[in-house]
This record gives structure tokens, C-alpha cells and sequence, in this order.
């Protein structure tokens, strides 16, 4: 198995569904279940983003001819999202006067800004953007 591949299937089996079954049952446990959504937006993204790492990058496929324009899109989205909020966390605020529906203060496109899953989102992105210059 290629370094990219074992790459996306940690990614979906770590993020996606540990991280994602995690935040899923703690809370749907500690919410009201008819009034609270209890999919993270992040366990969504890390889902379905490791899912199409895995099939853009199988050979089956355009013979993996996607999978480097893919690690490209999806390295530079996770790597700043992640940059963003390691900034943040540093107390360098560059969203504060941005609020809308995709870009706040705390998230960005449903990626969350906390210290934590921006380190997560920037170690991901950058591995991916190494993908993409690499062609491995």
C-alpha cells in the first residue's frame, strides 16, 4: 500500500469514523435528540473527504490521474483552514470582521477553528499538499 493511500484510509478510519462515532453518541446523549443535530460538521468533512482520497486514488479509476489534483484541493482547504486556527489560538484574529453562514470566528465551512482540530486539520492538509507535490 502507497504512503497516499495509507494516508486517506488513517484519515477516514481515525477521523472519520472513530472521530465521527465519538462525537455522534456523546451528543446524542447529552442534547435533546429532537431539537439538536447530532453529526459534527468536521466528522462529515473527515468522512467524506477520506472516502474520496481513498477512491480518486485507486488505480481503477482514470488510473489514479484524479488523486493529485485532489490532494492539491484538499491539502490547501485543510492546511488553511488549520493555519487559521492555530493563528486564532495564538491570538492573531484575521476573521474577526468576517460573519456569515460559511466564515465566523469559530469555524470556517463547517471547520472548526478550535486548537485541537486545527492542528488535526493542519498536520492533514499539509501531508495531503506533500501528496500532490510529491506525485507519489
Amino acid at each position: 500500500m502507497k504512503h497516499r493511500n495509507a494516508h486517506y484510509w488513517n484519515w477516514f478510519v481515525f477521523f472519520g469514523i472513530v472521530y465521527g462515532g465519538i462525537a455522534f453518541f456523546t451528543r446524542a446523549l447529552t442534547t435533546n435528540a429532537q431539537t439538536a443535530s447530532v453529526f459534527k460538521s468536521d466528522a462529515i468533512w473527515f468522512l467524506v473527504t477520506g472516502v474520496l482520497g481513498i477512491i480518486l486514488g485507486g488505480n481503477w479509476l482514470n488510473s489514479g490521474k484524479l488523486a493529485r489534483p485532489y490532494d492539491f484541493i484538499i491539502g490547501a482547504i485543510f492546511a488553511l483552514v488549520g493555519l487559521l486556527g492555530i493563528l486564532q489560538a495564538f491570538g492573531v484574529h484575521l476573521l474577526s470582521g468576517l460573519s456569515n453562514s460559511y466564515i465566523n470566528s469559530n469555524e470556517i465551512l463547517g471547520l472548526s477553528l478550535g486548537v485541537f482540530t486545527s492542528l488535526v486539520h493542519a498536520v492533514l492538509g499539509f501531508t495531503s499538499l506533500n501528496h500532490a507535490i510529491k506525485n507519489e
